[in-house]
């Protein structure tokens, strides 16, 4: 089940690398979109106290926040909302 799931997040990340190669602004949009998700990373863990869910802060879950911004980070609390992953 881990492998579809880190396989659907790879193709979104490459989607994501995609759009943001074709807009022309490569380097801006990336470093928005990287400033983006960790501040929504961040927040969904300092919110998330109150509700009983918390994001590991490791490496790929740095990574989904940084090249999905905030709907990386809505798609990792679904994933471990839905998993029940430790």
């Amino acid at each position: 089940m881990t492998g579809w799931i880190y396989a659907a997040l790879g193709l979104c990340g490459a989607c994501i690398l995609i759009a943001m190669i074709r807009s022309g602004r490569f380097v801006s949009a990336l470093l928005l979109t990287i400033v983006q998700g960790a501040a929504a990373f961040f927040a969904a863990n300092f919110l998330g106290g109150f509700f009983g869910v918390s994001l590991p802060l490791n490496l790929p879950s740095l990574a989904v926040a940084a090249l999905g911004g905030t709907p990386g980070v809505i798609l990792l609390l679904l994933v471990q909302t839905i998993c029940r992953l430790p």
